[in-house]
């Protein structure tokens, strides 16, 4: 069989995320919204943290908003979101990053939750999920996006609904876990920038922002966020669990093993992925090593397939163009005759 590798871009989720230029409306929708009478929290409770000097639910709640406000006007003044975070990274601005991340996984969080996941996941999933809830075996999937996409489509398929099981169970591997849900004879999941939740410097645990990723975006919800975002801006063993890729530290366990994982790819499919330049040092490490890597299909919409053809080519120039195949059709993921 062949040894097929999908790469997923933040296209891919674009039917139920903001793609890079709507992230700053969309913001700015958010925090509006947790400005209303609607969803504010209590003046007179606290949180059951172990918190130096305990303030209400309510002044937590304000500072979450004020990150979201600052993460709005940032991004205003930038290209993106990676770019400000970058300029951060180089200037070992770590509380700012810190925070950036914070906020950012926030509204991925509430974004989650207001819009219901991509349904071009759900018939991914049903195309090649078998009996026991697994992908095919000569399959791998790398994905650039720090959301739950995957996570939340295949809430509906299992019977637990915590962050920690679908890790194990779709075999998920990101930056900070401790024990690598990795299995060489099965289809793994890097997620190279880590995810939108969590994690516990203690015992590299995951944790989401929410009791669980399904939720009705409503007070008792907010009520979660602004629990978890207090956790992770107080705590000193609390921290996002989101990772950018070019952040040297932890990054290279995953790294090798996508590259120890991915060598023999034959042929691999793009999703919604530009391959950006923030992301091409990983690029040419991980696809640079694919010694087998023989065909290539690109799904993106009109436009943009044969920029991507040439983005391509920086990294790999030894793939006969012929063999480097468009597909301009998005309505489902692209699924190749030869899986």
């Amino acid at each position: 069989m062949n040894k097929i590798v999908y790469i997923f871009g933040a296209g891919a989720s674009k039917n139920a995320l903001p793609i890079i230029n709507e992230i700053p409306d969309r913001i700015q929708k958010l925090f509006k919204k947790l400005e209303t009478k609607e969803f504010e929290l209590s003046d007179n409770e606290s949180f059951d943290l172990k918190l130096e000097k305990p303030r209400s639910k309510r002044f937590y709640q304000l500072e979450l908003i004020d990150s979201l406000k600052w993460l709005y006007k940032q991004r205003v003044n930038y290209a993106s979101v990676d770019t400000f975070a970058k300029k951060l990274y180089i200037t070992d601005n770590e509380e700012n990053l810190n925070k950036l991340k914070i906020a950012l996984s926030v509204f991925f969080i509430c974004e989650q939750c207001i819009n219901k996941p991509d349904k071009r996941y759900e018939t991914f999933f049903a195309s090649l999920l078998n009996r026991n809830l697994e992908f095919p075996k000569n399959m791998r999937i790398l994905t650039w996006n720090y959301d739950y996409q995957f996570e939340l489509t295949f809430s509906g398929y299992s019977e637990k609904n915590n962050l920690s099981s679908f890790l194990h169970q779709l075999h998920i591997i990101t930056k900070y876990a401790k024990e690598y849900n990795y299995k060489d004879d099965h289809c793994n999941i890097f997620k190279i920038n880590g995810t939108t939740g969590l994690y516990s410097n203690n015992d590299c645990e995951p944790y989401s922002f929410t009791d669980n990723l399904d939720r009705t975006f409503d007070k008792q919800f907010i009520e979660q966020i602004v629990r978890a975002f207090t956790n992770a801006t107080y705590s000193k063993f609390i921290y996002p669990g989101l990772s950018f890729a070019w952040e040297e530290e932890n990054y290279s366990n995953i790294i090798n093993l996508a590259v120890k994982d991915l060598e023999d790819t034959e042929i691999l499919v793009v999703i919604g992925y530009s391959f950006p330049f923030f992301n091409r040092e990983i690029d040419r490490k991980i696809i640079g090593d694919m010694k087998k890597l023989k065909k290539v299909y690109f799904q993106a919409p009109e436009q943009d397939v044969e920029a991507l053809k040439e983005r391509f080519q920086s990294i790999r120039d030894d793939i006969d163009d012929k063999l480097l195949v468009t597909k301009k059709d998005i309505d489902q993921f692209f699924i190749p005759n030869e899986l």
